[in-house]
C-alpha cells in the first residue's frame, strides 16, 4: 500500500507521522485491496483560534472512499477520520457479500 501525507501549513513532526501510520494500518486490517491512502493534514486559522483538519482518500478497485473531520488536535481528528473509513470499509464489504 502507498502511503502519502501531505501537510499544509505547517511541518508534521516524526510522532505525528508515525501516529498517522499506526492508524492507517487498522484500515488495512479491514480490507487488504487498499492500493493507496492520501493524507492531508492542515490548519486552519479561524477568528479565536485554529481548527486541524485531516482528510484521507483511501484508493481501493471501485469508487475512493473519502473522510474528514477537524477538531482542536489532530490527533482526534485522525481517530475520527480512521473510524469514518472503518465504517465506510465495513459497508463497502457488506454490500459487495450481498451481490454475491
Amino acid at each position: 500500500m502507498k502511503t502519502d501525507i501531505q501537510t499544509v501549513g505547517f511541518t508534521a513532526n516524526q510522532e505525528l507521522l508515525d501516529f498517522v501510520d499506526d492508524r492507517l494500518k487498522h484500515l488495512t486490517k479491514l480490507d487488504d485491496q487498499i492500493t493507496g491512502v492520501d493524507v492531508y493534514l492542515k490548519t486552519v486559522y479561524n477568528d479565536h483560534d485554529e481548527t486541524k483538519v485531516c482528510e484521507i482518500k483511501v484508493f481501493l478497485p471501485g469508487p475512493t472512499l473519502f473522510a474528514e473531520f477537524q477538531s482542536e488536535s489532530f490527533r482526534e481528528s485522525i481517530m475520527e477520520v480512521v473510524d469514518k473509513l472503518k465504517r465506510q470499509i465495513k459497508k463497502r464489504k457488506d454490500i459487495q457479500q450481498e451481490k454475491r
